[in-house]
């Protein structure tokens, strides 16, 4: 026997199939069942078969349950063809053979994946009534998301698509389950074609939509609250859009609705005006940006002639010894630039805080940093390496005037 992922099913042959209570009634919480099997499952754990179960396992792109059995935490729930595997918690001892348990879901879970998957049913029917797009794929994650047979979404469309399950939601309709022979799927008129042969679970939401699907529902389209799409991209050659439904949609809507309180108020404008205010603030800051960075710039080029005019005069290249308590990289790197274009010389610059080491040359000068940089941080325990004109590297920090005294040394002896 074979599993649904392909794989050998670790269910002993002859076990009894596991009746999955959660197709007929995906509001049912605890129940009582009887082992069939305990088995080895992934990473070293337990896992138990029952002869019932609500636990629903990974499966048509909707995460499985977790809740407890026998006390137990239920970890994974996987779907082996006939039988459903309950994985307990690393270290814990399962129930024997034969004995009744009882076991609960973690409802809050549970309700949240009803309404992720009836509003994924929503999504993907006005997609194909509003854009002829149909559904290629569906994950009911953390992250809800749902890839369409189509380029792009502009705005519009995709309020388009939200307004659309926003009446189907105030419609109140009912969602109701099924079961039909496979031979029957033609005259269903499914939103996409079974994949399955024999007895096919149909979920339908009245007037809406009719599909194939064995994952859990609510009761009527009320139940799925609020729905958005929160951000929609182009991936491996679908439209993917994500979506958030329900307690999630209205857990998003809460923690937006608090950082537009709060800044509409430290910026003293309505809540409609925001944009507007954030985008003057953004240019003012630019501004700024753009002003300090070419402050910057002069006072690194009066820093540079400072410097080389106080190093001391050679018949070759000036040799500049720098070491920085503290120093952002960038600034650094501008002050070499600065150093090394002016006139020949070779800087070797190191930042205690960070260990970092710096050593360049102007073009023309004979020296290869890349080798001196090398030696001189191996010799205290750090590393680095670059080019004849460049080199960058590490050293422990307390060993960073180390690192330059014996730089200065390999300098002057070339």
């Amino acid at each position: 026997m074979h599993s649904s992922t392909g794989r050998e099913s670790p269910v002993p042959p002859g076990t009894s199939a596991t009746e999955r209570l959660y197709y007929t009634d995906a509001y049912r919480r605890t129940f009582l069942a009887g082992v069939l099997a305990v088995v080895p499952a992934a990473g070293g754990r337990t896992g138990v078969v029952l002869d019932r179960t609500v636990f629903y396992p990974t499966s048509g792109g909707q995460p499985h349950d977790t809740g407890t059995l026998a006390g137990i935490p239920v970890a994974d729930v996987v779907d082996a063809d006939e039988h459903v595997i309950h994985v307990l918690e690393p270290g814990s001892a399962p129930p024997g053979i034969g004995v009744e348990v009882e076991a609960e879901i973690d409802w809050d879970r549970r309700y949240d994946h009803m309404q992720q998957h009836t509003a994924q049913h929503l999504v993907s029917a006005a997609f194909l009534q509003q854009f002829r797009a149909e559904t290629v794929s569906v994950h009911l994650g953390d992250s809800s998301t749902i890839d369409f047979d189509r380029e792009a979404l502009s705005p519009d469309e995709a309020l388009a698509v939200e307004d659309a399950v926003a009446a189907a939601v105030y419609d109140n309709r009912p969602v109701t389950v099924r079961f039909v022979d496979a031979d029957e799927m033609d005259k269903l008129g499914l939103r996409r074609p079974a994949k399955r042969s024999g007895t096919l679970r149909v979920v339908e939401i009245e007037g809406l939509d009719r599909s194939a699907c064995g994952g859990t529902h609510v009761r009527t389209t009320a139940e799925i609250g609020p729905m958005l799409l929160r951000r929609w991209e182009r991936a491996k050659g679908h439209l993917r859009v994500e979506f958030l439904a329900g307690w999630r949609a209205l857990r998003d809507y809460r923690w937006k609705h608090a950082l537009v309180s709060e800044w509409s108020g430290r910026l003293t404008v309505r809540d409609r005006e925001l944009s507007d205010a954030l985008g003057r603030l953004a240019a003012r800051v630019e501004d700024r940006e753009r002003a300090l960075a070419a402050a910057v710039r002069r006072l690194v080029a009066y820093e540079a002639a400072e410097r080389l005019a106080a190093a001391p005069t050679t018949d070759g290249p000036k040799v500049l010894r720098l070491e920085f308590p503290e120093r952002d990289p960038d600034e650094v790197r501008l002050l070499l630039r600065e150093l090394t274009a002016r006139e020949p010389c070779v800087v070797l610059a190191g930042v205690v805080e960070t260990g970092r080491l710096y050593f360049v040359r102007s073009p023309g000068v004979e020296a290869d940093m890349a080798a001196i940089l090398t030696q001189a941080a191996r010799s205290v325990g750090g590393r680095g390496g670059g080019t004849a004109e460049a080199a960058q590297g590490t050293a422990p920090p307390a060993e960073v005037s180390r690192a330059l005294d014996l730089a200065g040394e390999q300098v002057r002896r070339a």
